[in-house]
């Protein structure tokens, strides 16, 4: 895996020299260890067709820690209540990626990324990566009601990128729900961590305090003190 860092900020006075850190794997065993060093997918330039990861404040469930909460239960039962929910997944390969299912991805993003919705371009981009490898579908009956765009071994799954029927959040928490279902699956297949993107500002906290055992990594290891967290992202500047 090789590392480059770049030029982002400056604060001479104070001696803040602000560095973005990036890492390219070199084989499909490198990344696994990028998520386990606190790196994340960037797919933010269309233009890159590289496989590029960026240093971030990451958040994973450790399973080894993870339980469902009263919180994880009462979405679940809010959902099956007149839901007959249930999913499946299947390697990329094995997946048609027509334009119904990238119109459901677009039209999800355009209702819920108002400021800087996925393009046509960008999607393409994220369905060439090496490092989404999975997908889950999630149906209601016979009706597909959201997918999760994943990376998937035997040890980790990346919950990267999901989208689902808005309507149905006027009944229930639908990313929640599915969110919770990939993690509770992760831990019946005895895997050891769920990795779940990025966690700055307070909105991102209901990752925090929905799922036991989270930690995310401070810049040199992983962490699990979780009230130091909260204090970052109360402070966080988005």
């Amino acid at each position: 895996m090789k590392y480059i860092f770049s030029e982002e900020s400056l604060d001479y006075k104070n001696y803040r020299f602000g560095y973005s850190v990036n890492a390219f794997p070199e084989n499909k065993n490198d990344i696994e260890n990028c998520f386990s060093k606190g790196f994340l997918p960037y797919t933010g330039d269309n233009k890159n067709n590289k496989e590029i990861y960026y240093l971030a404040r990451s958040l994973r469930v450790n399973l080894n820690l993870y339980q469902r909460l009263s919180e994880n239960l009462r979405v679940i039962k809010i959902a099956e209540k007149s839901h007959n929910l249930n999913f499946s997944f299947k390697r990329k390969e094995s997946f048609q990626h027509c334009n119904d299912f990238k119109n459901f991805c677009l039209k999800y993003s355009e209702e819920r990324f108002i400021n800087n919705p996925l393009s046509e371009k960008r999607l393409e981009l994220i369905l060439k990566r090496e490092n989404y490898n999975h997908i889950f579908t999630f149906s209601d009956d016979n009706k597909i009601v959201g997918y999760v765009l994943a990376y998937v071994n035997s040890n980790i799954i990346h919950f990267w990128f999901s989208f689902y029927n808005t309507d149905l959040l006027k009944k229930f928490h639908v990313g929640k729900y599915m969110m919770e279902q990939i993690i509770y699956y992760a831990k019946k297949q005895n895997m050891k961590y769920v990795y779940l993107g990025t966690c700055y500002g307070e909105k991102a906290l209901y990752k925090v305090r929905d799922f036991k055992g989270i930690e995310f990594f401070d810049g040199s290891k992983w962490n699990n003190q979780i009230n130091i967290l909260k204090e970052m992202c109360k402070k966080d500047i988005i």
